[in-house]
C-alpha cells in the first residue's frame, strides 16, 4: 500500500474519451466538477484533462505519432503501477484482436476506458482508477471520495 502525504505536490490526470458515450456523459461532467472542487479546496495541487479515443491499434500506421506514443506511455506506466501494487486494470483496459474479412486484415487494438484517473505525487504515479484488487473494484468515485475526505489516501488497498 502506498500512503499519500500532505507535503507532496499532488496532480490528478483525467483521461476521457472525446466522443459522446451513452451512459457516461453525466459521469464525465460530475468528475470534472469534483476535480474543479478539489483544486479550489486545495485538496490537489493541479489537475489535467487528457482526451483520447475509444481504442487504438497496437503497432499500426499511427505508431510514430506523438498521440500514439503518449497514449502508450501512459498505458505502460499504468501497467507497471498495477503490477507493483498487485492490482488489475482489466476492467478498464482490454487488448482485443480485430479481424476484417473484407480486407483480410487481423490486428490488435487497445480499448481505452471512457474515464480513467491517475494520481501523481511529485511526478510519481501513485494510483490509477479504476482498478481491481481480488474481487473489489476501486472506482474513480472511490478515489475522489477519499481525496475529498482527507489529504492523505491509500491508493491501492
Amino acid at each position: 500500500m502506498i500512503n499519500g502525504s500532505e507535503t507532496q505536490h499532488r496532480t490528478v490526470r483525467l483521461f476521457v474519451r472525446a466522443d459522446p458515450e451513452l451512459g457516461c456523459e453525466k459521469q464525465k461532467q460530475a468528475v470534472l466538477d469534483r476535480l474543479e472542487g478539489l483544486d479550489a479546496d486545495d485538496r490537489i495541487d493541479d489537475y489535467e484533462v487528457n482526451v483520447w479515443t475509444k481504442a487504438i491499434r497496437i503497432a499500426g500506421p499511427l505508431e510514430g505519432t506523438t498521440y500514439y506514443q503518449r497514449v502508450f506511455d501512459h498505458f505502460t506506466a499504468f501497467q507497471q503501477w498495477a503490477v507493483k501494487e498487485s492490482v488489475a486494470l482489466k476492467s478498464a483496459f482490454n487488448v482485443e484482436e480485430v479481424n476484417c474479412e473484407i480486407t483480410d486484415e487481423t490486428y490488435r487494438v487497445l480499448s481505452l476506458p471512457c474515464l480513467c484517473l491517475a494520481v501523481y505525487e511529485d511526478d510519481e504515479l501513485r494510483g490509477v482508477y479504476p482498478h481491481t484488487d481480488d474481487e473489489t473494484t476501486r472506482t474513480i468515485n472511490h478515489c475522489l471520495d477519499r481525496l475529498e475526505a482527507s489529504s492523505q489516501i491509500e491508493y491501492a488497498d
